[in-house]
């Protein structure tokens, strides 16, 4: 291992043991925030007020990009092909339509509002597909600037925070149908953690179902680098063949750990424990990224990233919410 690693990734650790000690404070645990977003925050702050020394820069940046991608083979553990099929082709159609329609919006808008394409597509696969995961997954084949990485991420989390606490205030105001809630969570809220808030907000059951829904939704991360591979391949004149395509190692192995995960009985304490895992690994990797957030160069890229986040955000809801009565 390299020990220029060591100093940051205990950095790391300390911002990630603080986020689950600063979500035990109980006007904390009211407002539902997850660890991931306690983390990313409490990193920011400390970026941006003391200062990060140059010693930490390889371990922070070990933690956002390896862990996070450690994090997300793992994730494959909370999803089985059998919950899909619990939660019916209703609510898989529903996902299809509602976050193509909306990478492609957010393609469209982002040309309009002459916006990097790498950042337009980072935030396109993070409000359509998972947040953070996503994005990690994205910028595996893109490669786009930490600070785009780290602006997306910015948005993508204050807007999924906002729709974390609005949706259940609407649900309890419109009386809305339990089960179609479920699919509208799942479908249009951008963090797992949120979804879990915002369902299990109002009920058990209702929890349950937005997170399989959800975590359905994960798993558009596949064909989405591999279509982004593929075109990765035409802009670099390299011929179109699945020999030239490099979807990311880990979002194989995620791919493969859902299938273990749906033929394979695993104890229920050992899966509970690889979850707990995959928990702290991800408020880790959040760590890093936070601690790695420079606010000074995301003021340089402007609002526009965040006008086009707000859409893009209140389009993938409202075209969840409207297919949910549809379908």
């Amino acid at each position: 291992m390299d020990t220029k690693i060591i100093p940051g990734v205990i950095a790391g650790i300390i911002v990630t043991f603080l986020a689950y000690l600063l979500q035990s404070i109980w006007i904390i645990k009211k407002l539902n925030l997850s660890t991931l977003i306690i983390a990313i925050i409490l990193g920011g702050l400390i970026k941006n007020t003391v200062g990060v020394s140059r010693k930490f820069e390889d371990g922070i940046k070990f933690c956002s990009k390896k862990v996070l991608r450690i994090a997300i083979v793992l994730l494959g553990f909370k999803l089985s092909f059998l919950q899909i099929l619990k939660i019916g082709p209703k609510a898989v159609i529903i996902i299809l339509i509602s976050s193509t329609s909306a990478i492609l919006l957010t393609n469209y808008l982002g040309k309009k509002f002459n916006l990097k394409q790498k950042l337009t597509i980072l935030l396109a696969t993070g409000i359509s597909i998972c947040g953070a995961a996503a994005i990690a997954a994205t910028n595996a084949i893109i490669k786009s600037d930490e600070e785009d990485v780290a602006y997306s991420i910015g948005v993508i989390t204050v807007l999924g925070t906002i729709f974390m606490f609005i949706y259940p205030v609407i649900f309890n105001i419109f009386k809305m149908n339990s089960q179609l809630y479920s699919i509208w969570t799942g479908a249009s809220i951008h963090e797992v953690a949120q979804v879990v808030a915002a369902g299990f907000a109002v009920s058990n059951d209702v929890g349950i179902q937005a997170t399989i829904v959800k975590l359905t939704r994960v798993l558009f991360i596949i064909p989405v680098t591999l279509i982004l591979s593929l075109a990765s391949s035409k802009r670099e004149n390299r011929k179109l063949s699945l020999k030239n395509v490099s979807v990311p190692h880990f979002v194989l192995f995620f791919l493969v750990i859902v299938i273990i995960n749906s033929i394979v009985q695993i104890p229920k304490n050992i899966l509970d424990l690889l979850v707990k895992i995959d928990g702290y690994l991800m408020t880790l990797a959040m760590a890093g990224l936070g601690l790695d957030l420079n606010i000074a160069s995301m003021k340089k890229v402007g609002l526009k990233p965040l006008y086009l986040g707000i859409i893009s955000s209140l389009f993938i809801s409202l075209i969840s919410l409207l297919m949910s009565h549809i379908v």
